[in-house]
């Protein structure tokens, strides 16, 4: 119930509810914006193009607009940066917690912002900020908790840190130092099974002399770091579609008026663990370099969900401990310091707002040499025919003396790194004569045709490459040295290259092993399975729609991900326990083929689909293809896309400006009720892409909807 509400632009706001999630809330606004000059366009699909005369402004609507979509993903991030995602999830939301306060993320952002943040940046998060406290004022029954409010910008700032940290490995390097198996593990190590795809031509290898860029991010297709795509327009320079996180007053990946890039998670090695040595006789003091130091211990306070709906919130108390190279855990092996580059930078947010904004390749040059981007792979293409690929990320200038893969002593500053290596330290192709560069998560080094590619030794060691390949990179090669090996590509070829659906010939599993000794099974060996074995033989590598032969296939390669872990490195080395792991994993897919749908001689259309709301398409694609589908098990047996293609958007620069088009696999809105909840399924499930376009009077004369936040 709402007891006051006054709002008075550049004055003290404030409104007061009651019950959880309906709480006082006040705030004095950042900006003297007012959200009449602000124009929010709505397309047919509901997509938002927002139109102000300045950057901040700009900011304002995006979180207003977003905020209409899907204010629930929004809260999440933020519950995580102040530490209250327990209080909604329980206890794998209090791990969150934890690991915010543990990796000191909102400490570090409060102490360094006002010097590291640029003011043009600055008014840009302030105006965002404003968007968002303003949308939750009118709205104050979708606030979770008043202590979440208002919104700062150094919230903001430290959900791309801890973005940053993520990507870089760090929930699997803290989860080891807790548990104690930290010593077993090669740090930093992340699997890349899902990953992205992103490739660029030019007039090298394009039919009519254009460049040609194909973003293909893959993340969940709905909730928390699904895309949300925008269109941002302002008189000082951004104009912008692409696609960000809810949440994010940025665009992380899209096309402007003269470039555009594409990002694909990378394997550098951005994450350190340390062992430190205790004294034996005092308790918390450790070595370094010949003295002894304490340990400075923290306790994180948590409040942790019991219970469905509001449940009971009990309080949990968990320590930690700081070092000079960076926080620390205890657990029966010893004590274990992490550091990395991501936990020590404000510059993700600085550095796609300047990619956002460049002109030409220089400027854009000029972006990546900030360097705060951990893991991002860049794919570059721009109207002047210019196209580039760098394996990005920010590597610690390591001393070469100690294996950095595993855990290094934590008793000397010979260990304690501070300088970075240079950006052209990293692999990168610029302007290949074969005339296309790609990343679909293979190594760094090998981003365009082979006999161009650099190799592993010509790189620093400690950047963490290695042999990385994916089915996805040996069907792009497969593709242009085939099919497109002595051929210029149209767009249209360009188009389906995307959603190309069909293994390579010869299929990996994760770049792991080679699926040879699968497909020659025997059926008189497994009678039992003789049916299945035999469809998997002659199944000839397309997960088209119509084919009748992967939906086998396809259920064999969920319960493969199910049961691998049982099998463990065994796989890659033992041929006899491969052939078990295959059998095994048969029976259970053919097992549940025959439960579901009582037959193996179905459709992949009938499987496996695109769901929503009720509404289903079948559609094709399958894990590690360039027409990326993951997903899980429904109650009737399907499986339902929940992971791949999550935002593609493919562009044509020509003379006259980019011609851009895009697609995502739901809908603009993240309620049900809203017309834009499920509009986009039906093009998406067939491939099918929607033109948008950076001209102003295009996107008004074909609004259906134009207004201000209120």
């Amino acid at each position: 119930m709402i007891y006051y509400f006054r709002y008075f632009l550049g004055a003290m706001v404030a409104v007061m509810v009651s019950a959880e999630g309906q709480a006082q809330f006040a705030y004095t606004p950042h900006l003297d914006i007012n959200p009449e000059r602000i124009d929010i366009v709505r397309d047919s699909f509901g997509v938002p193009h927002i139109f102000a005369k300045t950057d901040a402004e700009v900011a304002y609507g995006l979180a207003w607009a977003t905020a209409e979509d899907d204010e629930e993903n929004a809260q999440f991030m933020l519950c995580a940066m102040r530490g209250m995602l327990g209080r909604k999830l329980g206890v794998d939301g209090a791990k969150v917690d934890f690991a915010v306060k543990f990796l000191g993320v909102m400490d570090y952002v409060d102490a360094q912002y006002e010097k590291e943040i640029p003011d043009d940046l600055k008014r840009v998060l302030e105006g965002y900020c404003d968007g968002v406290n303003a949308y939750l004022l009118q709205h104050p029954e979708k606030i979770w908790f008043k202590k979440l409010l208002p919104v700062r910008p150094q919230d903001i700032v430290a959900g791309y840190m801890l973005s940053m940290a993520l990507m870089g490995g760090i929930e699997g390097t803290v989860s080891a130092m807790a548990d104690g198996s930290i010593d077993k593990h090669n740090i930093g190590e992340i699997d890349f099974g899902s990953g992205s795809n992103a490739f660029a031509f030019n007039s090298k290898k394009t039919d009519d002399g254009s460049a040609f860029l194909a973003i293909n991010a893959h993340q969940p297709i709905e909730g928390l770091l699904s895309w949300y795509e925008a269109h941002l327009c302002s008189e000082e320079g951004w104009n912008i579609i692409g696609a960000l996180f809810h949440g994010s007053p940025i665009i992380f990946l899209g096309t402007n008026e003269h470039l555009g890039w594409a990002h694909t998670t990378g394997q550098l090695d951005e994450t350190d663990v340390y062992k430190l040595t205790m004294h034996p006789k005092k308790k918390n003091q450790y070595r370094y370099d010949g003295a002894w130091l304490k340990l400075e211990k923290e306790v994180a306070k948590l409040r942790v969900k019991l219970g469905k709906k509001r449940g009971i919130r009990i309080p949990v108390r968990k320590k930690f401990w700081h070092s000079v190279y960076g926080p620390a855990l205890k657990n029966k092996q010893g004590v274990y310091a992490v550091r990395m580059p991501a936990l020590l930078e404000l510059k993700p947010t600085l550095q796609w707002y300047r990619m956002n904004k460049a002109r030409n390749f220089s400027e854009f040059k000029q972006a990546l040499e900030i360097q705060g981007l951990s893991r991002q792979n860049i794919t570059y293409a721009d109207r002047y025919d210019t196209i580039y690929f760098i394996s990005n990320g920010l590597i610690p200038d390591r001393n070469p003396n100690y294996n950095w893969e595993k855990v290094v002593p934590g008793d000397t500053s010979a260990t304690l790194w501070t300088n970075f290596l240079p950006l052209d330290s990293l692999a990168f192709f610029l302007n290949p004569d074969c005339g296309f560069v790609f990343n679909t998560n293979n190594a760094g080094f090998e981003a365009t045709c082979e006999t161009e590619n650099s190799l592993l030794p010509q790189f620093n060691l400690h950047i963490g490459y290695k042999e990385e390949f994916n089915n996805r990179s040996l069907r792009f090669y497969e593709l242009m040295n085939g099919e497109y090996a002595n051929q210029r590509v149209s767009f249209e070829d360009f188009h389906r290259i995307k959603f190309d659906h069909t293994f390579p010939q010869r299929m990996t599993y994760k770049g792991k092993f080679w699926f040879d000794d699968f497909f020659a099974l025997s059926e008189n060996d497994y009678p039992d399975i003789a049916d299945a074995i035999a469809r998997i033989k002659q199944f000839n590598r397309s997960a088209d729609t119509t084919n009748r032969d992967y939906p086998i296939v396809m259920y064999t390669i969920y319960m493969m991900l199910k049961n691998e872990k049982k099998y463990g490195k065994e796989l890659r080395t033992n041929p006899e326990k491969r052939i078990e792991f295959y059998v095994e994993c048969i029976r259970q897919a053919k097992a549940h083929m025959l439960k579901h749908f009582n037959t193996l001689d179905i459709s992949t259309a009938e499987v496996q689909v695109l769901e929503r709301g009720g509404k289903s398409y079948g559609v094709n694609g399958a894990p590690d293809v360039l027409r990326a589908v993951y997903g899980g098990f429904m109650a009737d047996g399907r499986l339902r896309m929940s992971v791949g293609d999550g935002y593609i958007q493919l562009t044509r620069f020509t003379s006259d400006g980019p011609e851009i088009y895009s697609i995502s696999p739901f809908g603009a809105s993240s309620y049900p009720e809203s017309p834009h909840y499920q509009d986009m399924m039906e093009m998406f499930s067939k491939g099918r892409l929607r033109k948008m376009s950076l001209k102003k009077e295009d996107v008004y004369n074909s609004a259906k909807r134009i207004y201000h936040p209120k």
